[in-house]
């Protein structure tokens, strides 16, 4: 629950248990098998996954009782497009690893969002990311590409573990450790063969789904700082731009609220143009009063931009280019080619090094406007 990072921390095995009743491995294994029963997974129990229930439970109880809260809003959306997708529910969880439900959440990497995608994998997955968006952070794109990067995993491993194993480390990864395993196709057979991260991610994944289903039998309820239910907001067009505090002010939210309803505009601006309207996010009691004063509403927001002189910046897009590389080229030459940085090519490629070879495609995106 420490975006990606956690998988390479220890977990502490002398772990100080506050109650006896705390912690007891038949109870666990007898609710996981539950749990088991009603899906596709094959969830188990295993000492390394117990070390992250207790990790879980005893080290990040304020964390599990955030998540629980923010799970009533989140989990509803999740649920809807896995059923429309008609993938396993539990797939809800990967959020809970991955970014602690927090859709503005960067790891180290630079994986952004509630579903952590990469800038590559994002745009592969026609995720939309420009000067004004970063569709990353847009909780029902980012949802749905996430749906369609698992069913294509499915469909290439045919077993659940792998498939959200390759969700980590990426496909390539699961199948070079499948081909270091002799041909295995059970995670925990190719366990031993996996990027030391992936190899605790299913383990970290089974047990964020037994915390968040049994939290409350160990006295962990959800926050109500951070509750906030889905059916109290709703979606309306914009026909202009508009500065996401302005229009705070104007219907009275909080600001804060109000960017945290809409992490996909990261100028916190949202653009306008004459072939495409955007929306904008809002507590439902104030989507009604916008709607019904929507043209004074407009007045009000051209006025406090003229007390502040201020000037939309231009939205530019971003086009995916497929370079193959030539005899003498060299990534720093590819980069100045192409206006941009060679960390940037690395960052878009997932390279480890600047080696390239002959024949080689690389991934360059590049602004339009």
């Amino acid at each position: 629950m420490f975006y990606d990072t956690i998988f390479n921390q220890p977990i502490n095995n002398k772990l100080h248990i506050k109650n006896t009743i705390d912690f007891n491995e038949k109870t666990i294994k007898r609710h996981i098998g539950y749990l088991n029963n009603r899906t596709p997974l094959n969830l188990i129990y295993n000492k390394t996954i117990g070390q992250y229930i207790k990790f879980y439970l005893f080290q990040r109880e304020k964390q599990v009782a955030k998540l629980l809260a923010l799970s009533e809003y989140y989990f509803p959306v999740f649920e809807a497009y896995l059923d429309k997708n008609k993938l396993p529910m539990e797939l809800k969880y990967l959020p809970i690893i991955e970014s602690s439900l927090n859709p503005n959440a960067r790891s180290p990497a630079g994986a952004v969002g509630l579903w952590q995608f990469m800038y590559a994998t994002a745009k592969e997955q026609g995720l939309r990311i420009n000067s004004y968006l970063d569709e990353r952070k847009d909780t029902y794109k980012s949802t749905q590409a996430a749906c369609d990067y698992l069913n294509k995993a499915y469909k290439v491993f045919n077993n659940w573990e792998l498939a959200i194993a390759s969700y980590n480390s990426g496909r390539r990864n699961i199948t070079k450790a499948i081909r270091r395993s002799g041909g295995k196709l059970n995670y925990w057979e190719i366990q031993p063969f996996l990027p030391k991260e992936t190899g605790n991610y299913i383990p970290a994944f089974i047990a964020a789904i037994y915390v968040m289903n049994y939290a409350q039998y160990y006295g962990i309820v959800p926050d109500t700082n951070y509750l906030f239910k889905s059916h109290e907001i709703d979606s309306v067009y914009l026909k202009r731009a508009v500065k996401i505090n302005h229009l705070a002010r104007l219907l009275d939210i909080d600001t804060a609220l109000l960017e945290s309803l809409n992490p996909v505009y990261k100028l916190k601006l949202i653009p306008h143009l004459e072939n495409e309207k955007f929306s904008i996010i809002l507590p439902s009691n104030k989507s009604g009063l916008f709607i019904a004063n929507e043209d004074s509403i407009y007045l009000e927001l051209a006025k406090l931009e003229l007390s502040e002189q201020l000037e939309y910046p231009e939205l530019t897009d971003i086009e995916k280019i497929r370079y193959r590389v030539k005899r003498g080229d060299y990534l720093d030459k590819i980069a100045k080619k192409y206006s941009c940085k060679t960390s940037d090519i690395m960052l878009w490629n997932d390279m480890k090094s600047t080696t390239i070879k002959i024949g080689q495609r690389l991934n360059i995106y590049r602004t339009i406007k």
